[in-house]
């Protein structure tokens, strides 16, 4: 949902050693404009002109305020007066992110997590150009999308409509795969891709966002599918310190008795250097307890070949780690052949092929094959990465 910027208007400015402050109406204190701040600033004056009084209002305050034994803080939290049990209480939380910040699953997590600790059955999040709104259903425990941005009457009356979204749309028909390019383009097909990639790229983007089908829950080579999560929308970052937002396929795996998340997406991919020819890359994302990030790039124009109708994917091999900079070439290969060396092909890794010839489903044989390829190969590129980290330690 979008929110209006020019219905709200954004409190006087002053400045103090020659920094720019806001003039808070809810603390009462001068507070320096930052992006993130005048977007929590348009919400309090939303709230206060759509009728909520300013002390039912909180404004950064320690959730250890409301009795949660937690160090963090809440961005907004809106108050109400309970009559039987003669206090105030919390009836929704407000997550303001910066204007670039995309409002994603780890954006609405974070503020699911304050409304789990609060309680409190309204969320909204906002990054004062969208903002997402969201009830607590408690009997199917889960929040759900509801369609405007509360104002303290439906608070107080638990008033709230939920969003229907409708039925998703079918799959497109695969003689029409190419007509839809257009709509992918920019976003997650580059427009420099060539366009017989471009078609199947399409085909594998619509084969990840089809719920209707599922990576078969099983044992593999390296690791257990424990569970296909479906679609999110979520952001992972890579190597070079770029921000790819957008759809994912999350799957929930079991890796050496550790359980870990790893998506899979396509994007649009360019280097800092050539920022003008847009490629498609496959991205496969890793969530552990250190850190969420795309474990491989695989750009698709620079690694892959046509055959008979089939595209090949392999990959070059080449790996980022961190602040250490670009792993060994034979000393990674030395590591998968270790762990998969199926996938060795002399200089490059062949992950698996795709017949350009139907729609593809995720339990499709080829596209389980190539499925389980990029996860393995993800897993293992990121163990050698803890490897190469800890010897760096040392």
């Amino acid at each position: 949902m979008t929110f209006d910027e020019n219905y709200t208007k954004l409190p006087k400015v002053y400045k103090r050693a020659g920094k720019e402050c806001y003039l808070d109406p809810i603390r009462n204190k001068l507070i320096y404009v930052t992006p993130e701040e005048t977007v929590r600033q348009r919400v309090i004056q939303y709230l206060l002109e759509s009728g909520c009084p300013n002390n039912m209002i909180d404004v950064e305050e320690h959730l250890s305020h409301y009795g949660v034994d937690s160090r963090r803080r809440a961005d907004i939290v809106i108050n109400a007066y309970t009559n039987d049990c003669n206090e105030f209480v919390p009836v929704m939380v407000i997550e303001c992110k910066a204007p670039n910040v995309e409002l994603d699953d780890r954006a609405r997590n974070q503020v699911f997590d304050y409304a789990d600790l609060l309680e409190v059955d309204f969320v909204v999040v906002t990054n004062g150009k969208h903002y997402l709104s969201y009830h607590y259903n408690s009997e199917a425990n889960k929040y759900e999308r509801i369609m405007d941005f509360p104002d303290y009457s439906e608070l107080l009356s638990n008033t709230y409509h939920i969003m229907d979204f409708g039925e998703m749309p079918p799959r497109t028909e695969f003689d029409r795969l190419e007509e839809v390019i257009p709509s992918y383009l920019s976003y997650e097909i580059g427009e420099n891709t060539p366009k017989e990639l471009q078609v199947c790229m399409v085909n594998f983007v619509e084969c990840l966002l089809d719920n209707e089908y599922h990576l078969p829950i099983k044992k593999y080579k390296l690791f257990k599918v424990i569970d296909d999560l479906g679609v999110r929308y979520t952001s992972y970052g890579n190597a070079s310190g770029g921000i790819f937002t957008g759809l994912y396929r999350s799957f929930l795996v079991e890796h050496k008795k550790s359980t870990e998340i790893v998506s899979i997406g396509v994007s649009v991919y360019c280097t800092w250097a050539r920022q003008d020819i847009l490629k498609t890359a496959i991205n496969v994302a890793v969530d552990n307890e250190k850190s969420s990030h795309h474990a491989i790039q695989l750009v698709v124009d620079d690694n892959c070949s046509f055959s008979s109708n089939t595209i090949h994917l392999y990959h070059h091999g080449k790996i980022a780690i961190g602040n250490i900079g670009s792993g060994k070439l034979e000393e990674l290969r030395a590591y998968v052949k270790k762990k998969y060396p199926e996938i060795i092909s002399g200089n490059k890794y062949y992950l698996g092929a795709l017949t350009n010839d139907r729609l593809w489903r995720l339990d499709d044989k080829e596209v389980v094959k190539l499925i389980e390829n990029l996860i393995s190969y993800a897993l293992i590129r990121d163990e050698y990465r803890d490897y190469k980290k800890s010897q760096n330690k040392r």
